[in-house]
């Protein structure tokens, strides 16, 4: 079960990273860098290990604690237990993902996420390693397997990384068939339910058109318009990463901490603002004001 998942996102990466080749998003300014897509790959491997290890662990955890458990809900429909698991998933992590953005020392993991400026399918996986233990995803799906349903499992795991990986893609596809009147009323509903790159590039954006503060939806994202944190440009975003100036750890120290630390020069460095305060100006003709989970004023026009 866990080389043929392996396998299956490996195929999946494989084919939206040849379309994206083809279509010239390597060749941006940057991307092919350790910071940027080297980084990103590392992650990939980081992601699929510790899926695979605590997999294996949790099997053997529920057969050694709770053997009786083994196929317990075989007999109830695959097509009730898939829902079921998808939306479990998705709730946990839209909850997480959010947190994350609000408390700092979840920021402190989840922000090698956001580092990028270049939107590609690299970016899907690059998390700080303690990311893939925290999210409830990665104890969900064998305890799903363990009760008897390793065809939800895979079909759950079959969508939801072709949604994530085409979200995380700079391929705007979307706005085509939001543009087009043929159609749009489809797309209007679809992306009140799904994560689509309009909907999750908003996220990793910064500018106009950016807010990292909305859509926490990971394939689904029905939560963040349960919730109010939904927002919908049908636009480009103006570039994509942290705000200017913000500070950037290592990449090692990104993807290991707290492992690999930076030594002290280099965190005094990174402990200086940002950006100074905004302006009174600036805010009395702001759209609206993010403050950031480390305190700071963002004016949005």
């Amino acid at each position: 079960m866990i080389i043929h998942s392996t396998m299956f996102i490996l195929i999946f990466l494989a084919l939206f990273a040849a379309l994206e080749l083809a279509l010239g998003l390597y060749r941006r300014p940057g991307v092919l860098t350790m910071r940027e897509l080297g980084a990103s790959l590392l992650s990939v491997g980081t992601y699929l290990v510790i899926r695979g290890a605590s997999f294996v662990a949790v099997l053997w955890a529920l057969g050694a604690l709770w053997p009786d458990s083994e196929g317990a809900l075989a007999d109830v429909s695959p097509w009730l237990v898939l829902p079921i698991y998808l939306l479990l998933d998705e709730y946990g992590l839209y909850w997480v993902h959010r947190l994350s953005h609000e408390l700092p020392w979840l920021w402190r993991i989840h922000k090698p996420h956001h580092v990028p400026r270049n939107m590609n399918i690299a970016v899907t996986y690059r998390e700080n390693w303690l990311w893939d233990v925290l999210v409830p995803g990665t104890w969900l799906a064998p305890l799903v397997v363990w009760l008897g349903h390793p065809g939800a499992y895979v079909v759950g795991l079959a969508l939801r990384t072709l949604i994530v990986l085409m979200e995380h893609s700079d391929l705007r596809w979307d706005l085509h068939l939001q543009q087009s009147r043929f159609t749009r009323p489809a797309m209007r509903v679809l992306e009140r339910i799904v994560s689509l790159p309009d909907t999750h590039h908003v996220h990793h954006g910064v500018g106009r058109f950016g807010n990292a503060m909305k859509n926490y939806g990971g394939a689904l994202i029905c939560f963040d318009w349960l919730h109010g944190t939904l927002t919908i440009p049908h636009a480009r975003q103006e570039g994509f990463g942290l705000p200017e100036g913000a500070p950037v750890e290592p990449w090692a120290e990104q993807l290991f901490w707290p492992f690999v630390r930076s030594t002290k020069d280099e965190r005094a460095d990174r402990r200086r603002p940002i950006e100074p305060t905004p302006r009174t100006a600036d805010l009395a003709m702001a759209e609206a004001v993010i403050v950031t989970v480390d305190g700071r004023a963002v004016v949005v026009r």
